[in-house]
């Protein structure tokens, strides 16, 4: 029981945070009207397309790491990361160049009205950029999860995610951004947090002495092959 709660609680936490700092966020957005609200909140449900398939592949991963720690095999976890990461960042990759170029046309599919598609197109460019890095951010907490370190991905969720306010405050009322300061906030915070969770994951996943890919360092991008690809096109064989 104390096992289940001391790995519950950071992601309980997280998600209670989570909330209190979107409606901060969404009464500095209701400085500029409801329109903004309506436009941030049909923009946050657009982006399912990337968050929610990188928590399916989050949690794909989160069972085979936890069934490889169990085993002790951390190349398995390594290949499993880093694939897992990649495939997520190419839906984030796809799903981005779908916001940053065409943000006004999708935006329309789900509100007519030319204010808000306008508006809406804007939204879903800035939050575009870092789609990537919110994916990657995603799928390395499955990985922590599955190790039982459920901290790591909580306090630079919990932090960064909090940073958006002051942020927001700083780009919407110090600048003149306005408005989109207060999205830009929410799409510099999503880049750092992928990029801090992917290295710390891949720096815990390569240091780590049962990982039997860096034992080779030539070959550890090699290992990321399957072995019959490998032995079929490459002549490489690896346990």
């Amino acid at each position: 029981m104390r096992k289940i709660f001391k790995l519950g609680l950071p992601v309980a936490m997280q998600s209670i945070l989570f909330a209190i700092f979107a409606m901060i966020l969404a009464r500095i957005v209701g400085r500029w009207g409801a329109l903004p609200i309506a436009v941030q909140s049909v923009g946050a449900q657009i982006e399912a397309l990337s968050w929610m398939t990188a928590s399916g592949f989050a949690t794909a991963l989160g069972a085979f790491v936890g069934q490889n720690f169990g085993a002790a095999k951390w190349e398995r976890i390594y290949k499993g990361f880093l694939i897992t990461v990649g495939l997520s960042s190419v839906v984030g990759f796809i799903v981005g160049i779908l916001f940053v170029g065409f943000g006004q046309q999708v935006f329309g599919i789900f509100i007519p009205e030319p204010d808000a598609i306008q508006m809406g197109g804007k939204y879903l460019e800035i939050l575009g950029y870092s789609q990537i890095f919110m994916c990657m951010e995603i799928a390395t907490s499955g990985a922590f999860n599955g190790i039982g370190r459920t901290m790591p991905p909580s306090i630079i969720g919990i932090t960064l995610t909090g940073m958006r306010i002051p942020l927001a405050l700083v780009l919407a009322l110090g600048t003149s951004l306005g408005l989109l300061g207060v999205w830009w906030s929410l799409s510099l915070t999503s880049i750092l947090k992928g990029i801090i969770l992917f290295v710390w994951f891949y720096r815990l996943a390569t240091k780590h002495p049962d990982n039997l890919a860096m034992q080779g360092r030539p070959l550890q991008f090699i290992r990321l092959i399957p072995n019959r690809i490998r032995q079929q096109f490459l002549g490489i064989k690896t346990k």
